[in-house]
């Protein structure tokens, strides 16, 4: 069975024990000492000059030169998850680019 819930929100901050745990019984069916291993996204770097996306490991484009730089997707004033068109953060207005 699988799900298709972004539990990143969940993953940091107030709660996330609790969060993990109980994410851990219902995938377990309560089973004691059962603990669940959650996956973070990787997110390829993109190319700061023309927007191409590359492999992780890249430093510099190979279309065009530019710097490979890894796209935020949260914040680092806050830790919110943000988009990557946002120039502020809605929660706590961290410059973010």
């Amino acid at each position: 069975m699988t799900s298709s819930r972004d539990l990143t929100r969940y993953q940091r901050g107030e709660g996330a024990a609790e969060v993990a745990d109980a994410f851990a019984k219902i995938v377990s069916g309560g089973k004691p000492g059962y603990k669940t291993v959650i996956e973070k996204k990787v997110f390829p770097p993109k190319c700061v000059n023309c927007g191409r996306g590359g492999d992780n490991g890249q430093k510099f484009c190979p279309q065009c030169g530019g710097k490979m730089v890894v796209p935020l997707t949260n914040c680092p004033g806050c830790d919110k998850p943000i988009d990557d068109a946002e120039k502020f953060c809605t929660e706590c207005g961290h410059k973010l680019k």
